[in-house]
């Protein structure tokens, strides 16, 4: 710092002096022109050495600073990435996109081994689930998913090693008022059992080998928008209108719930019906209740109000982001529910607690590439399914209106 302070002392003397020699004459002779720039060469040449210095020291204290992170780095805990393995490792995701871009054969060695943690049965490679900073595509589809069926923000969803029950509470023993010394009332509560069995929903997308191999294009994020879209429109039509103990894919909440009203006019929805409806459901569902049914149906309870001059049931959200409401409670647009004019038995409105709807999904996505099926005109198949499947646990937790 010393040397620096000196340097430029140095330089400013040299500028005051040829300050000095310009102002003691109107027209310079050659000798005092020789010495005025004499004095400025020596300034430039201070200022370039000034400037040296000052580099050196910055990029030795930058030196300095990025040596003791390290240091800090080699004493610290383990990231979440390091200590990851098999298909949640970071190893994995990106040998598994490389499988995905350049198949088997374009592969290294060290990616081929990685990638035998996530082979299956089938030949496919099980999706990455873990995500580092970023998503992984897994995560990437089922985002998709949620975006394009809003009803699955509302249910509980969780992921299974495979087939599972869960016990069903169907009755619940009761207390009694008992007289000294009588016999205790004996009332057990009493429980079915529901069995959640996973059904396989697929696609095949082809793609051509040239976006494959193209580094520029996002193919995480092209192919999560291409299966999430497909697979969200598969799985909310079976969510909401599946059949009820279908043995084919999850059976629906529409065909699971209990009736809570049917209506007085076919194909007609009136104000009391939708009181009816909001009130024949048990208040410990009801605080948690959504209400649930397509656009058009929407539309009509848009124009639905309590009687002559009365005021509209329906409460647009005031707050961005945030669902309209009915009688207070949220609403949840799905176009996979029935139309309002359907016809006899449509369900066309729900009221409940959808978190009694439950999704389960098994061992994640897997994927396969295909080479050879469609080699002929350019392209590569992509294979993909998910194991999935869904039930109502209580059919008394959501009502349906229903046309008589």
């Amino acid at each position: 710092m010393s040397q620096t302070k000196e340097m430029r002392e140095q330089r400013c003397k040299l500028i005051a002096d040829a300050r000095t020699i310009m102002d003691s004459t109107e027209t310079l002779d050659s000798e005092q022109r020789s010495q005025v720039d004499a004095m400025l060469n020596d300034s430039d040449t201070l200022k370039k050495d000034i400037d040296r210095i000052e580099t050196i020291d910055a990029e030795e204290r930058k030196l300095k600073e990025s040596a003791g992170k390290v240091a800090e780095l080699s004493l610290a805990e383990p990231t979440v990435e390091e200590r990851a393995t098999g298909i949640n490792s970071k190893e994995y995701r990106d040998a598994f996109m490389s499988y995905v871009r350049n198949g088997n054969s374009g592969m290294s060695h060290a990616e081929q081994r990685v990638m035998v943690e996530g082979t299956n049965t089938a030949g496919g490679f099980a999706a990455p689930m873990f995500a580092f900073g970023q998503a992984t595509l897994q995560d990437m589809i089922v985002e998709t998913m949620d975006s394009a069926q809003n009803f699955t923000q509302y249910a509980t969803s969780m992921q299974v090693g495979g087939q599972i029950t869960i016990p069903v509470q169907n009755a619940v023993g009761g207390a009694a008022w008992t007289a000294e010394n009588a016999a205790y009332n004996n009332s057990d509560t009493t429980f079915t059992q529901l069995v959640f069995s996973p059904y396989k929903a697929t696609r095949i997308l082809t793609i051509s080998q040239e976006l494959l191999s193209d580094a520029y294009v996002n193919m995480e994020g092209f192919l999560a928008g291409m299966f999430g879209r497909s697979f969200a429109t598969l799985l909310n039509t079976a969510f909401i209108s599946g059949a009820s103990a279908s043995t084919t894919s999850p059976s629906g909440v529409m065909n699971d719930c209990d009736n809570g009203v049917t209506s007085a006019t076919r194909n007609v929805i009136i104000w009391s019906e939708v009181l009816d409806l909001y009130h024949s459901l048990k208040e410990s569902y009801r605080s948690n209740g959504t209400w649930l049914f397509n656009s058009r149906t929407a539309g009509y309870l848009r124009n639905l109000n309590t009687g002559t001059g009365g005021s509209y049931i329906w409460q647009p959200s005031a707050i961005v982001g945030e669902a309209d409401t009915l009688l207070g409670r949220p609403v949840a647009i799905n176009d996979a529910c029935d139309d309002y004019d359907a016809g006899v038995g449509g369900r066309a409105m729900l009221f409940g607690d959808l978190s009694y709807y439950w999704i389960t999904y098994q061992n994640g996505m897997n994927f396969q590439r295909l080479d050879e099926l469609y080699a002929a005109s350019g392209n590569v198949g992509l294979k993909a399914d998910v194991r999935v499947d869904g039930q109502l646990t209580s059919s008394e937790a959501v009502k349906a209106w229903t046309s008589a």
